[in-house]
């Protein structure tokens, strides 16, 4: 009998994400035969659920590695990588992290734990038609994109999860251990850019204060 996980693999999706869509599409029978052949491949482990309406082919039956960045823009859609997990891409901060932290556009704050680590999207109250200024697209894997904050956004954002008042450098430097060579590349254009995304007073005179102490 041809299961669930050889249709996947038949098709050419072994590498591929997949949705309830694609699954049903997959399977023959009744709506109760399909849900049968998804749910038997879930229990041979053949088949992850990453969360509700969101699939994997086990790694067994795969050829490259997942990138979690990806992932994280498939669990959530409109979303990108941004605080922790930007910054530390973009080798401003030393410690590797183990949530990817991301902002969404729409929705609500919400948490994931599945096979692949941990996933955290944050909603922050920002200004609609802004919310892609600082965002870059990215591919480390062909086929894999995800949305990607710059240095300044990722770090506006923190102040913003994190409730983070302007004390001086010293609290980047040192509690978040930023190197102030990275806190000089940032030219006053990109503060300028980053400045009409948030409605935040906090945010806003961060960034104000940042700015001036860095003599931009």
């Amino acid at each position: 009998m041809t299961t669930i996980k050889d249709k996947i693999i038949e098709v050419g999706f072994a590498e591929h994400i997949l949705t309830d869509v694609d699954l049903n599409n997959l399977c023959d029978g009744t709506p109760a035969a399909r849900y049968g052949m998804i749910n038997k491949a879930l229990k041979k482990a053949e088949l992850i659920k990453i969360r509700r309406g969101l699939y994997l082919l086990a790694d067994r039956y795969r050829h490259k590695k997942l990138s979690k960045f990806f992932l994280a823009s498939r669990i959530a859609s409109h979303s990108y990588i941004s605080l922790e997990s930007a910054l530390s891409y973009h080798g401003w901060i030393p410690e590797r992290v183990s949530t990817a932290t991301s902002v969404l556009a729409l929705g609500r704050t919400k948490k994931f734990t599945t096979l692949f680590g941990d996933f955290t999207f944050y909603h922050l109250p920002i200004n609609e038609y802004e919310f892609l200024n600082g965002i870059t697209r990215v591919e480390e894997i062909k086929g894999e994109p995800f949305l990607l904050a710059s240095p300044l956004r990722a770090l506006a954002d923190l102040v913003y999860v994190k409730k983070i008042d302007w004390k001086g450098l010293d609290l980047l430097t040192n509690s978040l251990r930023v190197d102030i060579e990275n806190l000089m590349k940032i030219k006053p254009d990109h503060f300028l850019e980053i400045k009409k995304v948030y409605r935040s007073a906090r945010v806003l005179h961060f960034l104000d204060n940042l700015k001036k102490e860095l003599k931009k």
